[in-house]
């Protein structure tokens, strides 16, 4: 199976209060991912925040909100594999 070239989800606490759309594009070759980033209460037009971290610190991210009971609009199993795949 290949690896598609990106992946987005939306991402919400267990209150509603806060929450995010995330779309990872694929880790480099040393395993740096660039995303783009917006709150769920910020306006869809405005333009994301480019953002860059390694791999296992989305990992770590959205493994912390899977636990805190967060609700994902793509299975967190599903994103960690995309995030880790290959490496």
């Amino acid at each position: 199976m290949s690896r598609e070239a990106n992946i987005g989800f939306q991402a919400k606490s267990p209150s509603g209060d806060e929450g995010y759309v995330i779309m990872l594009f694929p880790p480099d070759a040393d395993g740096t991912v660039r995303y783009r980033e917006w709150h769920c209460d910020q306006d869809p037009e405005l333009p994301g925040h480019d953002r860059q971290a390694q791999a296992g610190e989305l990992v770590r991210r959205v493994e912390e909100w899977r636990r805190a009971g967060w609700k994902f609009t793509e299975s967190p199993i599903r994103i960690t594999h995309w995030l880790t795949e290959g490496r």
